[in-house]
């Protein structure tokens, strides 16, 4: 065993080894001491009866290498028909927005400098203007997604105070994150009016009290209440708090302005009730980056940027960049900018015409079964629950492989499918033209 042991390359050997030479050498030695540990293990138990070669020694430690400093980030095909996919980015760019952004990535800018003036400036300035025009409000403010916001805001305002909301709003988000939490973590006292199904304008009335300071609607965004239900109108919510001289604060979530048939509540609707607050995300319905933006009244906006927490939950740089694109093709009404919206408002006869030419190239595939069948797609990102978008679907089967153990290889070739009735289901909501090839070699490759 000892004799096993000592026939082991030396870690300095390794370092200085000409196969290695343009390796990091701390990552290396990292891997390599891994590497011959692992050996080392495998030899005192016994598992293994003799020393591994060099050659499969030096192998195994430039796979390892190469694992680590290969990007993981990949181009993906979205197959599962649901637009927002979170686990895939939620919304993607299109090729105008990216094109007029590049430029600006790729330079220096003026992210926090105002060129008039010539000194410092605030990053916010690049979108509140558009903001404020987009929804005739006073005034503006974005960070890094809508969680922040709602925390930044009751932080700010409601810090030791009551924040009063129906116990039918206390939702959970993405990845187990529950906005009773995020109020807590805020430092404000939760105060949860009505039942879980029903909420009255006269249980947010009798919670009012001298420490309560907000009044708070939270969106549904990802599920929905039906049968025996009632939920009080954010007017409602406004006019009482206004009566009280207390904020009234709008978590909308899901971020639609327009371009969709659906029973969302547009934010030009709600903007039209002179809100204290709202707040919404920027990669959902608005189909841009990921963001939290808040519009409001002007002297809560002042008070927001004056909170200390707002420099931990300012905005990127390259995500407001692509924000400012994507509320200008709003301004603009250049919703054909906007893939998020285009993907959902697709014609099913478009869908179906997509279906029936991938199809013909798969038509040479010798083990696969291969069928157009409707389906239906969703808008997922914790939006539109209810609305169910009717698309069409190929429906793959293989002769020799499960659809588990072929939901895999498509999974690791790029293709993110979904199963249903025992098929890989490969909705063409999110699939074009442009990935038809790679479709085909990858089926093609499985065939």
């Amino acid at each position: 065993m000892q004799n096993l042991l000592s026939l082991l390359p030396k870690i300095d050997n390794i370092l200085k080894h000409k196969d290695f030479s343009h390796y990091n050498p701390v990552l290396l030695k990292q891997i390599a001491k891994e590497v011959l540990q692992d050996i080392r293990k495998k030899i005192l138990q016994k598992t293994i009866a003799t020393t591994p070669r060099q050659e499969e020694i030096f192998s195994c430690i430039q796979k390892k290498y190469h694992q680590i400093t290969t990007p993981s980030f990949q181009p993906l095909i979205n197959a599962t028909g649901i637009v927002l996919q979170t686990n895939l980015g939620r919304s993607i760019f299109s090729p105008s927005i990216i094109h007029k952004s590049l430029p600006l990535l790729s330079e220096y800018n003026n992210l926090e400098y105002d060129l008039i003036k010539g000194e410092r400036g605030e990053r916010y300035t690049h979108v509140k203007e558009i903001i404020c025009a987009l929804f005739e409000c006073e005034d503006a403010l974005v960070v890094n997604n809508n969680a922040a916001a709602v925390m930044l805001i009751i932080n700010t305002f409601a810090k030791e105070k009551e924040v009063v909301i129906s116990r039918g709003e206390l939702v959970e988000i993405g990845g187990s994150f529950r906005i009773p939490e995020v109020i807590k973590q805020s430092g404000a006292k939760l105060i949860e009016v009505g039942a879980t199904n029903k909420t009255h304008l006269k249980d947010y009335q009798n919670a009012i009290n001298e420490e309560t300071t907000m009044l708070l609607k939270v969106h549904q965004s990802n599920f929905s209440q039906t049968g025996f239900v009632q939920h009080v109108d954010f007017k409602e919510i406004k006019e009482l708090a206004q009566k009280h001289n207390i904020i009234d604060y709008y978590d909308v979530g899901s971020g639609y302005i327009k371009g969709i048939s659906c029973n969302e509540p547009s934010l030009i609707e709600i903007a039209k009730l002179s809100p204290s607050l709202v707040s919404f995300s920027g990669d959902k319905l608005l189909g841009g980056p990921q963001a939290g933006i808040i519009f409001g009244k002007t002297h809560l906006i002042e008070k927001l940027k004056k909170n200390h927490l707002l420099r931990a939950l300012r905005i990127d740089k390259i995500s407001l960049i692509f924000l400012q694109e994507t509320l200008l093709a709003y301004l603009h009404n250049s919703l054909q900018e906007i893939p998020t919206i285009a993907l959902l408002n697709q014609d099913i006869k478009e869908i179906l015409q997509k279906a029936k030419d991938l199809l013909e190239l798969l038509k040479n595939l010798k083990n696969f079964s291969t069928q157009i069948i409707p389906t239906a797609s969703k808008a997922g990102g914790g939006s539109l629950p209810d609305m169910i978008f009717d698309s069409y679907a190929i429906a793959l089967q293989h002769n020799h492989k499960n659809v588990q153990s072929l939901s895999v290889k498509l999974r690791l070739q790029g293709l993110i499918a979904r199963i249903k009735n025992n098929q890989i289901l490969l909705d063409l909501r999110c699939i074009n033209q442009e990935h038809f090839a790679k479709i085909q070699n990858i089926l093609e490759d499985l065939d």
